[in-house]
C-alpha cells in the first residue's frame, strides 16, 4: 500500500485548486488531510503552504472616514447606521453583532453581555457614551425582547454596506474593517498596548492582538526628536 505524504498532498492541492489562493488550498486540502492522517495514526506533520494564513493586512478607518461611512449608511437605512456604530465602538465580529439580543443590553451599567464569542467564551463589552447616543436613535427602540437588529448575514446586508461605502468613497471597507478600526483606536486614543487589548476580552492571546502594535509610534521611535537639525549651507552668490 502506497502511503500519501507531503509531496502527494502538495500536488493534489495544486491540481484541485489551480487558481486558488494558498489560504484556500490550506483550508480545503491540507486541513482535512491533516485531520485524516492524525486520526489514522500516521502522525505525519504536514507543512502548510506559504501564505496559508491568508492576507494579514490590517486596514482601518480614520475618524473622518468612519463619520463619512456612518452618514452614508444612515442615508440608506438608519438602523444600519446604528449597527455599524455598534461594530465600530465594540470590536464585535459580524456574527457576534448579528446575534445580539436586546436583553443582553444594560445601558445603566454601560454593558453588553455576549454569552458566546468565536472563542466559545463569554464576554462583557463596554458601551461608551458615543455608542449610547447611537443606540438611542435605533428606529425600533430598545425596549423589545428580540434581536437588537433585524439584519441577517445575507445579500441584503452586504448590499447596504456596498452602497454606503461607495457613497462614502471607501471601496475597500469590509465588515471586519470595523473590528480593526476599534482595535486601532483603542491603541491610539485609549493608549492600550497589546496586553491591554487582550485584557478587553476581544482576543484570546497576545499573538492575536499583536498585529495592532504597529499602528502607534513607539516611545523609542519618538526619540528621533532628539536628533540634531542639519544647518543649511549658506549659498554664495556668484557675480559674473
Amino acid at each position: 500500500m502506497q502511503l500519501i505524504g507531503q509531496a502527494e498532498i502538495d500536488e493534489a492541492a495544486a491540481l484541485i485548486y489551480p487558481n486558488a489562493s494558498q489560504a484556500t488550498r490550506n483550508r480545503q486540502v491540507y486541513t482535512p488531510m491533516s485531520a485524516i492522517m492524525q486520526q489514522s495514526g500516521f502522525g505525519t506533520r504536514l507543512r502548510r503552504p506559504k501564505g496559508a494564513q491568508g492576507d494579514t493586512r490590517t486596514e482601518w478607518m480614520t475618524v473622518e472616514q468612519a463619520e463619512r461611512l456612518l452618514d452614508a449608511a444612515e442615508d440608506e437605512d438608519l438602523e444600519f447606521r446604528v449597527f455599524l456604530a455598534l461594530l465600530c465602538y465594540t470590536g464585535l465580529r459580524l456574527s457576534e453583532a448579528l446575534a445580539v439580543e436586546t436583553r443582553w443590553l444594560d445601558l445603566k451599567q454601560a454593558t453588553l453581555f455576549i454569552p458566546k464569542t468565536k472563542n466559545d467564551e463569554a464576554r462583557a463589552v463596554h458601551i461608551p457614551e458615543a455608542l449610547k447616543n447611537e443606540l438611542a436613535r435605533h428606529p425600533r427602540g430598545l425596549k423589545r425582547d428580540d434581536y437588537l437588529f433585524r439584519f441577517k448575514k445575507n445579500g441584503r446586508l452586504y448590499t447596504l454596506l456596498r452602497k454606503a461605502k461607495t457613497k462614502a468613497g471607501l471601496p475597500s471597507v469590509k465588515f471586519h474593517t470595523f473590528r480593526h478600526t476599534w482595535a486601532t483606536w483603542m491603541r491610539r486614543f485609549a493608549k492600550l498596548d497589546t496586553k491591554g487589548l487582550v485584557g478587553t476580552g476581544a482576543w484570546k492571546d497576545e499573538k492575536s492582538a499583536s498585529r495592532y502594535a504597529h499602528v502607534v509610534v513607539t516611545e523609542e521611535a519618538q526619540r528621533a526628536d532628539m536628533l540634531p537639525e542639519l544647518k543649511r549651507a549658506k549659498r554664495v552668490k556668484v557675480v559674473d
